[in-house]
Parts: structure tokens; C-alpha cells; sequence
């Protein structure tokens, strides 16, 4: 008689309050998963690194179940193959994830908590972005490979057009941050925002970044990012640029306030850098039309090979002063500025102030144009 009560208590009341709250469950339907078998899933370990906790197999149809315990709100990865998804879960959620393996924009679904409805609006954001960008990749690889005599100035155009992309995403992503702050979704997001250039809202982003770490005083994740973001602030649009002092491959001592009452464009690059060669013969356009009203550039490699760095400086024609300290990642200067990816360059003013970061091609040409 007391099982049938609480039978009918837990349908009266929904089946949420019933909820194991000692572990959190992922339903999973993966459309044409072709080869895959397996399903594993992903936590950030001491290290806050993503490491694999659990997997599972798909049953017949094309279906699996996972369990795994978070006392608060953590993040998870769901791996097949070689896409991703990003979670949000703690005890007592039953969390649905669907997804099709041939949709190359890696759109996903996720619903049963407060947190994976956010993130399912969050991810209709980010599909449309990707959309746009994969499909524009595409185009640009195939107008490359008919024309490789083309290859920079097609290049300097899809970044062009990339970084006008970007713009209504970023938008509309930290609207998403103001509205959400107190949502984990809302730090995954800024995330995302980072990883495409959100120079822009940088500012916007260490403010954020500060009731982050109040909102989630346990979360590693969050804490890393907060530091992080503070380290920014240091290198931020209107601050005074650190001092850089390193030799240039004759072994000569320079520093950055030699080229105090100039305008200096800081440029952290290295040779073995793709992106960064791909972004040289525009910094070169820009150094011949501007280098005679007070601008010049001081490049600062992140090489361990002095042969291969001078190979580049004289093969990409970078006819300006190159330091660097032969350390790759473990570069003082590098870390003092904050550059965990490359290229990336600094707008120093006359008077040592930065005035603007990680300009590129057309848009690098049309600030140079505006200040100077």
C-alpha cells in the first residue's frame, strides 16, 4: 500500500522530484552515427584539462544512457569520433542529448535542466555562426585551389569577410552573457567569444569575468578564467604598454620604449606559424604605406630556431626590427602581454598607450589610415 502512495505521490507531484539525486543521467539519440560504437564522456581533471571518466555503446538504435555524479554544476563533454559536445550537469538532472553526426556545424540538443535549455539557445547562436563561416571556408579552399597565384589576397579577403561575420555573433553572444550571468552557459559563451578574436568586448568580458569568479567561487575552470582575464586587463585597450626587451638575431638588446614617439605595431608571430605567415604580406602593405608618418613595426618571435627565424624574416620581406628571446611559449614577453595564441599584435600610441589589438588586413589598413 505505501509503494502504491508514493507511486501516485511522484506522478502528482512529476517525476522530477523523484529524481536520483545522488548521480545525473544522459539520455542520448545520435542520428547516422555510420562506424562509431562508443560514446565517452569527458571531465575537467586537476589539471583543467578534459580527460575521459566514462563511455558507453550505442544500442540498436542508435541510442545510449550514461550516469555519473557532480555534486554542482560542472562542465562534461559528450566525444563520438572526432566531434564534441559541450554539457552542463549536476546531481538530480536527466539530461536529453540528440544530435546528427553528418551535421558539420556541430549543432546539438539538450534539454531537462535549467542549464541545458540554456545552452540549447546559446548553441542556435553559435550553429549559425559556424553555418556561415564553414560554408565560406569552403568556397574560399575551392577559389585557392582553382587559383593559387591568388592564395593572399584571397586569403586577406575571407579574413576580411570573417571578421564581419563575427561581429552580429559576438553581439549577440554577450547579449546572451547579460542576460544569463549567473548560468555557467554564460561563461561557456564568453569562451567561445575569446577563441574568435572578442577584442571588442574585452573590457565588457574582465567585468564579466569578475562576478564569474564571485558567482563560482568553486569552479576551476571559472577561477582560471577570472585570473586570466585579469592578466588581460593589464595589456587592455588605454593601458600603458608593458616594457619588451629581448635581442634581435645580430644580438642586440631592444626595447619597446626605444620607439617611444612612434606608432608601434607589437607583432607576436613565429615562423612555423601558418597564420601568421598567411598575415605577413599585409603587415608589410601596411609598414611601406604608413612607415613614413611616425609608424613602424616591431616584430617578436616566438622561434627556438635562429636559422628558421631569419629564413622568414628575409623570405616574407619584413624589412623591420625583429627581437625575440628563443623560447617559444616560455617567452617572459610573451606571457607579460598575455599571448596564448599567435598572430597577435599590439597598437602602441606615441605615448606608449595601447590603442587598439589583433587588427588584421583591411581592417589593420583602415585604423592605420583613420589615426594617422
Amino acid at each position: 500500500m505505501a509503494k502504491g502512495i508514493i507511486a501516485f505521490l511522484c506522478l502528482a507531484i512529476g517525476f522530477v522530484s523523484c529524481k536520483n539525486k545522488t548521480e545525473f543521467v544522459i539520455n542520448g539519440a545520435v542520428k547516422n552515427k555510420g562506424e562509431q560504437q562508443k560514446i565517452y564522456l569527458y571531465a575537467s581533471n586537476n589539471m583543467g584539462q578534459m580527460a575521459p571518466i566514462d563511455s558507453t555503446f550505442f544500442d540498436e538504435n542508435q541510442e545510449f544512457t550514461l550516469k555519473y555524479k557532480s555534486e554542482k554544476p560542472d562542465f562534461f563533454q559528450l566525444v563520438i569520433g572526432n566531434k564534441s559536445y559541450m554539457l552542463i550537469a549536476s546531481n538530480g538532472d536527466e539530461i536529453d542529448f540528440k544530435t546528427d553526426l553528418r551535421d558539420n556545424s556541430g549543432a546539438y540538443q539538450v534539454e531537462g535542466s535549467e542549464e541545458a535549455e540554456k545552452i540549447t539557445a546559446y548553441n542556435r547562436i553559435t550553429t549559425t555562426f559556424t553555418s556561415k563561416t564553414g560554408a565560406m571556408a569552403e568556397q574560399y579552399s575551392k577559389m585557392i585551389d582553382s587559383n593559387p597565384d591568388l592564395k593572399d589576397s584571397l586569403i586577406a579577403k575571407y579574413t576580411a569577410k570573417s571578421q564581419e561575420i563575427a561581429k552580429p555573433f559576438l553581439k549577440n553572444s554577450y547579449d546572451f552573457i547579460e542576460t544569463n550571468k549567473k548560468s555557467l552557459t554564460a561563461f561557456f559563451a564568453a569562451n567561445v567569444m575569446m577563441g574568435v578574436n572578442a577584442t571588442a568586448y574585452e573590457s565588457q568580458l574582465i567585468a564579466y569575468s569578475k562576478e564569474a569568479k564571485a558567482n563560482f567561487p568553486n569552479n576551476p575552470a571559472v577561477q582560471a578564467f577570472a585570473q586570466q582575464m585579469e592578466m588581460a586587463s593589464k595589456t587592455a585597450i588605454g593601458q600603458l604598454a608593458p616594457e619588451v626587451s629581448a635581442e634581435t638575431p645580430e644580438g642586440k638588446i631592444i626595447k619597446l620604449s626605444d620607439f617611444k614617439g612612434k606608432y608601434v605595431l607589437l607583432d607576436f608571430w613565429a615562423s612555423w606559424c601558418a597564420p601568421c605567415r598567411q598575415e605577413n604580406p599585409n603587415i608589410v602593405k601596411v609598414y611601406q604605406q604608413f612607415k613614413a608618418k611616425n609608424f613602424t613595426v616591431l616584430g617578436f618571435s616566438l622561434d627556438d630556431d635562429k636559422g628558421k627565424w631569419q629564413q622568414a624574416i628575409q623570405a616574407d620581406n619584413l624589412n623591420w626590427t625583429h627581437i625575440s628571446e628563443m623560447k617559444q611559449w616560455d617567452s617572459e614577453n610573451a606571457r607579460l602581454y598575455n599571448v596564448n595564441a599567435i598572430p597577435a599584435s599590439f597598437l602602441i600610441n606615441p605615448e606608449g598607450k595601447i590603442i587598439a589589438k589583433n587588427l588584421r588586413g583591411e581592417e589593420l589598413e583602415a585604423f592605420l589610415q583613420k589615426t594617422l
